[in-house]
């Protein structure tokens, strides 16, 4: 091959990069942008305004700093507790991906669930699995 061809073959490959990197750059901002759509969407379809806590009576519910069980306890709400701001939850997988699961999937995922919630000042995660919609809504 020549200069010429090797120079015509170098640039060709720079033009492809160049191009291949503005594709990535302008995926990576349109998927920065939508992010906000789509969790938007999903808390509104999958979460409600308020909750309450659906135990039995007796029961309470601890209130975590951090969404695991490993999270230290900075309270709890006894059964029946209602008026309980929801400040968004999370799944292990994606809301319409769990929609889609079976049933069993489902129960698994629902385990997984916690939930950011004010309550009388205090503000923290707890177990979405007891917690229903409010009809405080």
């Amino acid at each position: 091959m020549s200069h010429k061809q090797d120079a015509f073959v170098a640039m060709k490959a720079i033009s492809t990069v160049k191009t291949a990197l503005r594709i990535s750059v302008m995926a990576a901002g349109l998927s920065v942008a939508i992010a906000p759509l789509a969790s938007t969407a999903n808390a509104e379809i999958d979460n409600p305004d308020y909750f309450k806590v659906n135990m039995k009576p007796g029961a309470t519910l601890n209130v975590r700093k951090d969404p695991s069980l490993k999270g230290k306890k900075i309270g709890s709400l006894p059964a029946q507790t209602d008026g309980i701001v929801n400040l968004g939850c999370h799944v292990g997988m994606p809301y319409l991906e769990w929609r889609n699961s079976t049933t069993a999937i489902r129960k698994v995922e629902t385990r997984r669930k916690w939930c950011n919630i004010q309550y009388n000042g205090m503000v923290g995660w707890t177990a979405g699995q007891y917690l229903e919609a409010d009809g405080a809504d």
